[in-house]
């Protein structure tokens, strides 16, 4: 599956390329959208939506939280950058920049901040509980199977075959 994944994800990177290349010369630069009400209204729903649940689990004080935070995260600074360049030409464009700049950036640093503080303290602990000493390593440097691989080899096999079984 390991493989299937790289594959897929390179390649999509790879086919962006001279998609955005080809998009930057053929897309008009005007265009009427009949649904652009439907548009908006439809983002802000799913921002409401996602900021509620983000705000439910941090309450609850769930591991999910860290993917509900990066992807309404995510969809904040979409937000901004919508309204900022979709205003860019109007007289709204001090409000959308002032809104991007005082609650929509802010917000999704904050979240995003939050979701790299409770990645590192999860990690710390099962550091910890990996039978681990010295500091933990910075996300950007530690790797996916980095707390089981020392903590399996210093079981038997019997006893992590077993293990496996009653997860």
């Amino acid at each position: 599956m390991r493989a299937v994944f790289l594959a897929v994800i390179t390649a999509s990177f790879l086919f962006l390329i001279p998609w955005i290349a080809y998009l930057s010369v053929s897309l008009p630069t005007r265009r009427t959208v009949s649904n652009w009400r439907y548009a908006w209204v439809g983002f802000d729903g799913a921002l409401i939506i996602l900021i509620g649940i983000t705000a439910l689990c941090a309450w609850r004080r769930l591991q999910v939280f860290i993917p509900w935070a990066v992807a309404t995260a995510t969809l904040l600074c979409c937000d901004a950058w919508f309204d900022i360049v979709l205003d860019w030409n109007s007289d709204d464009l001090t409000g959308a920049i002032v809104t991007a700049l005082v609650a929509e950036l802010p917000l999704a640093a904050l979240l995003l901040h939050a979701a790299r503080k409770m990645i590192r303290l999860t990690v710390a602990i099962a550091w910890r509980r990996a039978g681990r000493s010295g500091p933990v390593p910075p996300l950007s440097r530690l790797s996916l199977v980095a707390l089981t691989d020392e903590h399996d080899t210093q079981r038997g096999a019997g006893e992590r075959h077993s293990d496996h079984r009653t997860r």
